[in-house]
């Protein structure tokens, strides 16, 4: 009984900390909720998809086209990814292939 309780404590501890309360939005920030950051999809009649990448107003790559909607995702992760950690850097290029 004792070492259930202490799992259970154990679990609930380890979830807790995590938690930053101080946030007002308690979600976590992902790739495709960067600020500046514009991502289109355009689903076409054959299952594809085109894709097209903005930051802040100016295309940062050329539309690009994918066979689906997780590959089309995938690669603008990948972008967005590369280009951000470029910009926090100031590397003045700034460009992604």
């Amino acid at each position: 009984m004792n070492t259930l309780i202490r799992k259970i404590v154990s679990e609930v501890l380890k979830e807790e900390i995590g938690r930053n309360y101080h946030s007002l939005d308690p979600t976590p920030n992902t790739w495709d909720t960067f600020q500046d950051f514009e991502i289109e999809y355009y689903p076409q009649g054959n299952g594809t998809y085109l894709m097209d990448i903005s930051f802040k107003g100016k295309k940062i790559i050329p539309m690009s086209s994918h066979a689906s909607q997780s590959d089309a995702q995938h690669h603008a992760r990948m972008v967005v990814d590369k280009y951000r950690v470029s910009y926090m850097n100031n590397d003045t290029s700034n460009t992604v292939k």
